[in-house]
């Protein structure tokens, strides 16, 4: 599992989105989304009440641009489906532009019958072009791009359940419902931490006024220590040296959290101690002029191979 730390995003609306083709992975798609829930993550699912071809896209097209991970069955009949190819063109557009992760799961198929539309997806591409000649362009790119993001492959040898739990495990826990007036860190996420094997804490320029933030990197320390949990600090447009020594913004959030709790006050000694030794760790660095989703795509692949050893 692996757990993200960075401060409360309200533009994001749901933490998941589903997107596959119901006549083939259904089933696969239902369990996944309960179980996703069954973990308070917020997952969208389609109503039952919505048949409508064109509803379903537009409410689908709006509630991707809400979420914060989208991800995609890629299953042997997914290209014969307009809907689930231009959710797929509106992800990818997401990951671009807003930063959205993306999580393919290659579903008893093959990445490059995906990248190369061989197989079924070439019938399906090639169905579809007689009948949609000005969209095949951009449903044949999005399919490229999608089968070069590191993901999971499913075949029919395998256990539905344990991929289930393997994708469980790997979202990235980024925000929580237990959350009380943003300051008291919830039971659930504590537990979530204490279970996972891999924490990415992203520290940007505000992170140090976040008291639950703070908390929740002292039980990530903790963690590391007893658990040899591994943390992987981002220094979000920041310098390292600014967490290290608590200068410019951490200085200041720090300074107010003394005059709010007292100078001795525990808890304050305890997050400088878990900013300096996290600050203080191997991490990464995205500065003003990156191109996010590159960045994203990077640790997503980072990530998912280090879960693969662990």
């Amino acid at each position: 599992m692996a757990t993200v730390m960075k401060e409360a995003d309200a533009s994001h609306k749901y933490d998941v989105f589903l997107c596959f083709r119901g006549l083939d992975t259904y089933t696969f798609a239902c369990n996944l989304y309960y179980a996703l829930r069954n973990e308070k993550i917020k997952t969208f699912f389609f109503p039952k009440e919505i048949q409508n071809h064109d509803d379903q896209l537009q409410l689908s097209l709006s509630v991707i641009q809400e979420s914060k991970i989208s991800v995609v069955v890629l299953s042997q009949n997914y290209a014969s489906s307009t809907r689930c190819l231009d959710e797929l063109v509106k992800i990818i557009e997401c990951m671009e532009w807003k930063n959205q992760l993306v999580w393919p799961i290659f579903y008893d198929v093959d990445p490059s019958e995906v990248r190369h539309q061989k197989g079924r997806f070439g019938e399906g591409m090639l169905e579809l072009e007689k009948t949609y000649p000005d969209r095949i362009v951009y449903w044949r790119e999005a399919l490229r791009q999608v089968s070069s993001i590191s993901g999971w492959n499913y075949g029919t040898d395998q256990f539905e359940y344990e991929l289930i739990e393997k994708i469980v495990e790997s979202t990235i826990f980024m925000d929580d419902e237990g959350l009380e007036g943003g300051n008291q860190i919830s039971q659930t996420l504590l537990k979530a931490i204490g279970k996972s094997r891999l924490s990415i804490v992203v520290l940007s320029e505000n992170y140090g006024y976040s008291t639950w933030c703070l908390d929740e990197l002292v039980k990530i320390m903790e963690c590391k220590k007893a658990k040899n949990q591994l943390v992987w600090p981002i220094f979000y447009k920041i310098e390292q040296s600014d967490v290290i020594n608590q200068t410019k913004s951490y200085g200041k959030a720090m300074t107010a959290h003394e005059n709010g709790f007292g100078k001795d006050s525990e808890n304050v000694q305890k997050w400088r101690s878990a900013l300096s030794e996290v600050a203080l760790l191997k991490g990464d660095h995205i500065n003003e002029n990156q191109y996010e989703y590159e960045f994203i795509k990077k640790i997503v692949e980072r990530a998912i191979e280090a879960e693969n050893h662990m």
